[in-house]
């Protein structure tokens, strides 16, 4: 049975914990300055490599900070998703570890190597395990407020990881660009918030387009994680499989498996600024698939100015299409009893 994604009533039986409440919340974070966070860490001359330590919506916002910020970090940084650490990490390593919970167990195991390793530490997240490790080992901990789910902290997560860095005195204030970022977050939750009608929502009108498809999703190397993102929210608040591939890459070899795909419809996530290469290599890898799988590949680009703005702002429009798409099926989009039932196990 179809559903109307203008019918709010229905929408709400469908949502009942409010999860399209918590994503309308994304852009309030970054109207603050969190002037609360003075915590002083060691100087950039001590530092010569940062780890962000994350699984799941942690690593998400890890992602953002380093597509954003990595071109203006002075020492080489990396996003790592696994317990064991690299043999680089040492004493003049910055590990930063997000956990929003605090109980991840990946990183909670990472934490305490980079401890024995002699690495400067600093924890973010809402408490738990983490929080009590940073009291005892006396290192910053950066708390973040409650949110309804992991990935509903993203925002939160983002800022105290780059308030983090900049006390580090690896980056510049981040203060404007996050206030300018703001401002084109709060006009997009005006343009696909559940009030306003699909004939005017541009995020319902593309959950619609998606219905039925197996979504592949590519992206520029620096846009990645926005592909990744919007991936794993398909996965947690659509409970739909998509996957997610990095451009221009997937032209050296993927771009060969587009013979005639049905059902697969493929999705470029573009940035709103591109240098002409960048461009001559989307609408090739765009054509080269269209004809080959007979598909009619989605562009999403959104406007913003500044480097944050460009990433977070595909990020919230399509995080409410992986909602909308989920009442289209009628699924609850908060529980997430896979993920609970692996970490049982």
């Amino acid at each position: 049975m179809h559903v109307d994604l203008d019918d709010l009533k229905l929408l709400a039986k469908i949502d009942p914990s409010n999860m399209v409440g918590a994503v309308d919340r994304f852009p309030d974070v970054f109207l603050r300055s969190r002037d609360e966070w003075d915590i002083v860490l060691k100087t950039r001359s001590s530092i010569q490599s940062v780890v962000l330590m994350g699984m799941g919506g942690s690593a998400s916002a890890a992602d953002v900070v380093l597509d954003w910020l990595k071109a203006a970090l002075p020492v080489p940084a990396i996003v790592h998703r696994e317990p064991a650490l690299p043999a680089f990490v040492n004493e003049r390593t910055l590990f930063i570890a997000m956990s929003y919970s605090g109980q991840t167990s990946e990183t909670l195991a990472a934490f305490q190597e980079a401890k024995n390793r002699g690495s400067a530490l600093i924890g973010i997240g809402h408490g738990g395990s983490l929080a009590s490790l940073c009291n005892s080992y006396k290192t910053p901990f950066f708390q973040v407020e409650a949110s309804l789910a992991p990935r509903a902290a993203l925002g939160q997560l983002i800022v105290a990881a780059a308030i983090a860095l900049e006390r580090a005195n690896l980056v510049r204030s981040t203060k404007r660009e996050r206030s300018m970022a703001a401002q084109e977050l709060v006009r997009i939750r005006r343009r696909c918030r559940v009030e306003t009608p699909l004939a005017d929502n541009p995020a319902k009108s593309l959950a619609e387009k998606l219905v039925g498809h197996l979504l592949v999703i590519y992206s520029l190397q620096r846009m990645s994680s926005v592909a990744r993102r919007f991936k794993n929210q398909l996965a947690e608040n659509s409970k739909l499989l998509a996957k997610y591939d990095l451009l221009p890459e997937a032209g050296h070899n993927e771009v060969e498996g587009w013979h005639e795909r049905d059902n697969m419809l493929p999705m470029i996530i573009r940035d709103a600024r591109e240098t002409a290469f960048e461009r001559s290599i989307v609408h090739a890898f765009r054509s080269t698939i269209g004809s080959a799988s007979r598909s009619h590949p989605l562009y999403v680009r959104v406007a913003g100015r500044g480097r944050l703005s460009r990433l977070l702002s595909p990020i919230f429009l399509l995080d409410y299409v992986s909602l909308y798409l989920a009442m289209l099926r009628r699924i609850d989009p908060t529980p997430t009893d896979l993920i609970n039932e692996y970490k049982k196990r």
